[in-house]
């Protein structure tokens, strides 16, 4: 994309030096190449959005902040390769983003749509003191619901949070749940519908939210996730296809989810709210979460009635202490739907369906990134083919490392590259994500030696 294909001459050159846990460049040094990159970033699109004459304009600051960027980063590499250095790199992308002012104010939750027509829409809360300048934390609280019949956001903030702390210290995004479209009943795939249903419900929710990150300085690794009576269930399940989108999830009316596997949450924090009339729900979650991720759930319990907004003091507490790793060393996938298949920095290819196999036999991919040995051992069941997104926490790339896939073990090399690292952040617009190489291969059957793509090194 736009930085990468300026710098790839710069990188074919760089020095192939691991930069350890500790930076490279000086703290000045490191502003110095973030300010450049943020104006870069704005540039090109400003450019992309701009016609006719305003286009041209557009080219030449796009130009210049092009230059400013290659220039610095030249000067950067030479002090060693700051590719391997991962907090230069999160210390760079860090906030690079450029978002508006906010259209409405301060301090009070506004209804939010995408346009005439659109049947997405949410209300969103900023606080009095939030400048687009810093990131903020946010939470996505999904309102109450009884058969179908939602809270309105409005109501449903009033009832969480309003008056607490969290009004001065995070942004809150309530997605309008259609009337009609139940959240908690597990979907039946193999029912005519089913599908159509579960995507409402994910487009509500993951689509709302996008438009948020886009136009909202929002700190990506402490997002969160609060669900409120029938929606907890859908909670769980959508956090089970995508936990890395989030720091943690709260339940305030645990229910039991008994269909779906858990291995995927084994990075992601649980908080549930207990009281006497779901104390059994809750207990029996917690036992299975406990089976599957170990040491992922906090109970505490609930203080006055449901939605319990006299919990909000223990609930801002333990969101504090709790931030998203986005690449841990261990990563269990348990796919819960057959075209959500990746977390983290793992990714199911081809898989045996969710809709043919049961029990054991269905898919899934444990993997586990040990940087001391350089070795990255893999567990697959019923997958065929994968793909692992690595950097220098997981693994030293400036040196050989091995990947174990069932048992069997192959020594690789890959090179760092700027453009895929580059473009995959810009795409899923999550500076956190930040993996400069890609491995791809197939889980090889019990007589086969690992055929692992022969891709460039």
């Amino acid at each position: 994309m736009f930085v990468a294909a300026s710098l790839s001459f710069i990188l074919a050159a760089a020095p192939n030096v691991q930069g350890g846990e500790k930076p490279i460049l000086s703290a000045r040094d490191q502003k110095s190449l973030a300010d450049k990159l943020k104006k870069y970033l704005a540039a090109e699109i400003a450019y992309d959005n701009a016609e006719g004459r305003a286009r041209e304009k557009a080219g030449k600051t796009r130009r210049k902040a092009k230059g400013q960027f290659t220039d610095a980063w030249e000067s950067a590499e030479k002090k060693g390769e700051v590719m391997g250095s991962m907090a230069d790199l999160k210390a760079i992308y860090h906030n690079c983003f450029t978002p508006k002012k906010p259209k409405h104010g301060k301090g009070k939750l506004y209804p939010q749509t995408l346009g005439a027509g659109s049947d997405l829409k949410w209300g969103i809360y900023v606080p009095k003191k939030y400048r687009e300048k810093s990131p903020w934390p946010a939470i996505v609280s999904l309102p109450d619901g009884s058969a179908g019949t939602w809270s309105k956001p409005a109501d449903h903030f009033k009832r969480t949070w309003d008056g607490s702390a969290m009004m001065d210290t995070h942004v809150v995004h309530i997605p309008v749940i259609p009337q009609g479209l139940e959240l908690d009943p597990i979907p039946d795939y193999a029912r005519d519908g089913a599908e159509k249903d579960e995507d409402s419900r994910n487009r509500t929710v993951l689509g709302t939210l996008g438009f948020v990150l886009n136009n909202y300085n929002i700190e990506r690794d402490r997002v969160f996730l609060d669900c409120g009576r029938e929606a907890c269930g859908y909670g769980v399940r959508l956090a089970s296809l995508f936990p890395d989108r989030f720091a943690g999830v709260i339940l305030r009316d645990a229910v039991a989810v008994d269909k779906i596997r858990l291995g995927a949450l084994s990075n992601l924090p649980i908080l549930m709210l207990k009281t006497a009339d779901n104390a059994a729900s809750v207990d029996a979650l917690e036992q299975r979460i406990e089976a599957s991720a170990p040491g992922m759930v906090t109970v505490l319990d609930a203080k006055g009635a449901a939605p319990h907004l006299e919990s909000a003091a223990d609930i801002l507490a333990w969101m504090e202490a709790q931030r998203r790793v986005m690449a841990p060393s261990k990563v269990v996938l348990e796919p819960n739907h057959d075209r959500f298949k990746k977390a983290y920095w793992v990714n199911i290819h081809v898989a045996e369906s969710l809709l043919t196999t049961t029990g054991e036999d269905q898919p899934r991919l444990q993997v586990e990134a040990d940087r001391e040995q350089n070795r990255i051992t893999v567990e697959a069941k019923s997958v065929e083919r994968f793909e692992l997104l690595l950097n220098d926490d997981l693994v030293d790339l400036s040196k050989d490392f091995t990947v174990v896939v069932n048992g069997k073990a192959v020594q690789e090399t890959r090179r760092r590259s700027f453009r895929d690292m580059h473009n995959r952040m810009v795409t899923r617009n999550d500076w956190g994500y930040l993996f400069p190489v890609r491995y791809v291969t197939t889980v090889p059957k019990d007589a086969e030696a690992t055929g692992a793509d022969k891709a460039p090194k």
